[in-house]
């Protein structure tokens, strides 16, 4: 299964790429050390490096209980 990468490719969700904690540095196997929004002609997308951004929770307070009746 081919997975569509619609971000512009970074070195950040690359698969030969890992993040170095404390900084906006990737190490690559490839190029060693460069910034996370480089990118080189050696990109293949990594699907688990990408971290979602989480729902907003659902504000209950603005509903009543009748709101949830049939």
């Amino acid at each position: 299964m081919e997975f569509n990468f619609d971000h512009e490719p970074m070195c950040l969700f690359c698969e030969k790429a890992h993040k170095i904690e404390g900084s906006n540095m990737v190490m690559c196997e490839k190029k060693g050390a460069v910034d996370a929004e480089y990118c080189c002609k050696k990109f293949k997308y990594n699907l688990l490096a990408r971290i979602p951004k989480r729902r907003a929770s659902i504000d209950f307070s603005k509903y009543s209980k009748e709101d949830f009746e049939f």
